[in-house]
């Protein structure tokens, strides 16, 4: 009986120090997913709106939150007339134009993260869901509002020893 009730005493502690550990490594993932943006913004610069956030979903995996602005642009204000149909068309333009460079760069985000991420198993997943944020008065024609990426971390480790269009197979994306 008190072998039982010392095994009891010494499991019941693990989950909460797995969880904590997990926690550690998610809060880690946050900071160098913003940092990496960060960097990112160095070669096409737009602008990381607030931090990233994440959890870790039992099942699922990681998920991690952003808010991006594709291209910053002053918001109509007193100090600020309206932009002129010329300029709210070279924004959207802008915009789609930095698409791809942002897709590129949460490719080799979502890479870096699944063997950053060791807490978490490899059958499951890493995901990354960014928002775009625009303006009420953009034209947002064939712009979507998020970009949701995910692949299962054991995926993702296998893409990146065989390279980038191993890593882009191995991605799923939705826009919205």
């Amino acid at each position: 009986m008190l072998i039982l009730l010392l095994m009891l005493g010494a499991a019941a502690p693990q989950p909460v120090m797995e969880g904590r550990a997990v926690r550690a490594a998610i809060k880690t993932s946050e900071r160098a997913i913003d940092e990496r943006v960060q960097q990112m913004t160095a070669r096409a610069p737009f602008a990381l709106l607030g931090t990233t956030r994440g959890a870790y979903l039992a099942g699922y995996g990681a998920i991690f939150t952003l808010e991006v602005n594709l291209v910053p642009v002053a918001a109509v204000s007193p100090f600020r007339p309206p932009y002129s149909p010329q300029e709210i068309q070279s924004l959207n333009r802008q915009k789609r134009e930095k698409l791809g460079a942002l897709k590129a760069g949460l490719r080799k985000l979502m890479a870096e993260q699944a063997a950053a991420l060791s807490q978490v198993p490899a059958q499951e997943r890493i995901a990354l869901v960014v928002t775009l944020f625009n303006f009420n008065w953009e034209d947002t024609t064939e712009l979507p509002s998020q970009l949701v990426s995910q692949a299962k971390r054991q995926s993702l480790l296998e893409a990146q020893r065989a390279g980038p269009e191993a890593i882009e197979r191995a991605i799923e994306w939705r826009e919205f």
